[in-house]
């Protein structure tokens, strides 16, 4: 697969098929995140692969938001909801902070994340960046130590769903059709790239 055709066609994948993610797939995730570009090759980025049944289930219930709405008090039944997760945790002590400022920390968060992305793409698996999680409860329950903060979590599993992109018009909401496809819309390269001069 060459790089702009996964960049083009990567989707966020919210429904999963009830099938196990191969820990060397998400191993490979990991190894590409870590050789993102870090400012000031700080590196201050580390990861946390969730792959234990229980564990899938208490973090699921951990995440606030989905779909871009409020989760039901259920969520997702069984058999849809992500088959694995990996946290990029931020080890504070690393960080270059200048005037009470974060600089570069959500960047090289982003960098590491979309690596990870990527990857699991290339090897068929769909993901999901998640930013609505209750941080104080993810810690607890994976024995973070204090020095890291929970940066971006990226939810991962086979994909469930189809996705079709449509033009943007009015609207940035996502649907889902009659048939259970789920349209996004996106705004067309002419309406978003200047050359040389706005």
């Amino acid at each position: 697969m060459e790089v702009y055709e996964a960049a083009i066609n990567r989707r966020s994948i919210r429904e999963f098929k009830d099938r196990l993610v191969p820990y060397d797939v998400l191993e490979k995730c990991v190894d590409a995140a870590r050789l993102a570009p870090a400012a000031g090759n700080r590196q201050l980025c580390e990861y946390l692969i969730i792959d234990d049944g229980d564990l899938l289930l208490r973090i699921f219930d951990t995440i606030g938001a989905w779909l871009g709405e409020t989760k039901s008090a259920g969520g997702w039944p069984p058999g849809r909801r992500p088959m694995a997760y990996i946290l990029t945790l931020i080890n504070v002590e690393l960080e270059y902070v200048t005037e009470g400022k974060r600089i570069n920390t959500m960047c090289d968060v982003g960098m590491t994340v979309e690596n990870m992305a990527l990857v699991a793409w290339e090897h068929g698996l769909g993901s999901c960046v998640v930013r609505s999680y209750k941080e104080a409860e993810l810690k607890e329950l994976l024995n973070i130590p204090d020095k890291y903060e929970v940066g971006l979590m990226l939810a991962l599993g086979y994909p469930d769903e189809t996705i079709i992109l449509d033009d943007y018009t009015d609207s940035y909401k996502l649907t889902v059709d009659s048939k259970g496809i789920r349209h996004v819309p996106k705004k067309r390269l002419a309406d978003i790239l200047h050359r040389n001069k706005f």
